[in-house]
């Protein structure tokens, strides 16, 4: 992920050139800090704080403008009035709140513009607040100025180098402290066919550092249809898979690595160290390789599979799984895990529809976030079943 540029935003730039000292940090999510403001405490002393409040750029690098959020924070003890009450009048909420990449905000802002409309642009939002806490300080000590006597170059802290553009969608909602649960070193998917060309598409919107991928097939024509993405048909020259994803996803997260080969025993000393590992392939001995050397070597996993079948009436039916394997739970596996190889005839057939296949995907990548704190995990099952025809999910912990 690229720096944020204050030269890119006039915003910014208005408030660094008005000596603001702002620290922009651009982590999980994207957050402007204007720091070493004067405002009154308790005791009618003049201290300073910090004013916070999400920073959201487009493609270019400018602030979004009007703002969509009118809301400000601040870090240090609540702003009071010149006689030393709090300013209870724009404090929406007095709680700490964790807003990701080390930063914890004490209270919360609320002040919208008279006529209700959105805030036209970053400058204006921020000299409301400011004006507001200043105004407070000025009273006491007439002295007293938020801004330096000269311009003051902004810092830009940026954390995390894992996407090519800011994450928008964490720093919208304000989720940055959960977002940041999901900074992991290492993770690998093996098997990139329906299930696993999914997981991919859903982790390559984390802040995983490196997402390896595994998988010595082409990507053919029958691929397309149970995979993201529609691809245009002249670009169908059966690209290995790995190519053909890490391409594509490699637009948007930084850490996409290649590995065009099936894994078999002797690789699995490659996975030493992995935070975590997808298993997503329908060789039953492999799957039984992979699975317990993942177990030998404590490396967490998740593996998906699917079985569907015609039935009579020509309706598919079929269940959707995924099981957990970690260092302290692990005795399940052989138990709800078939190595057995499929029947070799000729009615046998590997039936994967995109939607199941997005679904199992969407499954493990779920209950993957949940095991790093994302989600809450109330139930902590480490096996669950989908079945098709009844909508029956079935959670079971097997220790």
């Amino acid at each position: 992920m690229s720096a944020i540029r204050i030269s890119r935003s006039p915003d910014l730039q208005r408030l660094e050139a008005e000596g603001f000292r702002l620290r922009v940090v651009q982590g999980s999510a994207c957050h402007l800090l204007v720091e070493r403001l004067p405002a009154v405490n308790s005791r009618r002393e003049v201290v300073l704080g910090t004013l916070y409040c999400p920073l959201e750029i487009d493609r270019d690098g400018k602030t979004v403008n009007p703002v969509r959020n009118h809301q400000c924070w601040w870090i240090g003890e609540a702003p009071c009035d010149s006689s030393g009450r709090v300013m209870n009048e724009m404090i929406s909420n007095s709680a700490a709140e964790n807003k990701g990449d080390g930063i914890v905000t004490t209270v919360a802002f609320s002040r919208k513009r008279a006529d209700k409309t959105p805030y036209p642009n970053l400058h204006e939002k921020i000299w409301t607040y400011v004006r507001m806490i200043w105004h407070e300080a000025q009273a006491i000590d007439v002295t007293s100025d938020p801004r330096s006597q000269k311009p003051v170059p902004a810092v830009v802290d940026a954390q995390a180098r894992v996407f090519r553009y800011p994450d928008m969608a964490t720093t919208r909602a304000g989720i940055g402290a959960a977002t940041a649960k999901l900074l992991a070193r290492r993770v690998a998917i093996i098997g990139l066919g329906g299930t696993g060309s999914y997981i991919l598409d859903l982790l390559a919107k984390t802040p995983i550092l490196e997402i390896h991928l595994y998988d010595g097939d082409i990507f053919e024509l029958h691929s397309a249809f149970r995979a993201p993405g529609a691809p245009d048909g002249a670009e169908l020259k059966e690209p290995k898979k790995v190519d053909w994803f890490g391409a594509i996803y490699e637009r948007m997260h930084m850490g996409i690595i290649r590995h065009p080969y099936n894994v078999s025993g002797d690789q699995l000393p490659e996975f030493q160290g992995f935070d975590f590992v997808f298993v997503a392939i329908d060789d039953a001995k492999a799957r039984k390789v992979i699975l317990e050397g993942l177990i030998a070597l404590k490396v967490p996993f998740i593996d998906v599979g699917m079985d569907v079948a015609l039935d009579g009436e020509n309706r598919l039916r079929g269940i959707c799984r995924f099981t957990v394997g970690t260092p302290d739970c692990h005795g399940h596996i052989a138990q709800v895990v078939s190595f057995a190889e499929p029947p070799d005839n000729e009615i046998y057939r590997n039936i994967q529809v995109a939607d199941l296949n997005m679904l199992n995907a969407a499954m493990a990548v779920n209950k993957w976030k949940r095991l790093r704190g994302f989600y809450a995990d109330d139930v902590r099952e480490h096996h669950s079943l989908y079945t098709v025809a009844t909508q029956a999910l079935v959670k079971e912990d097997k220790t």
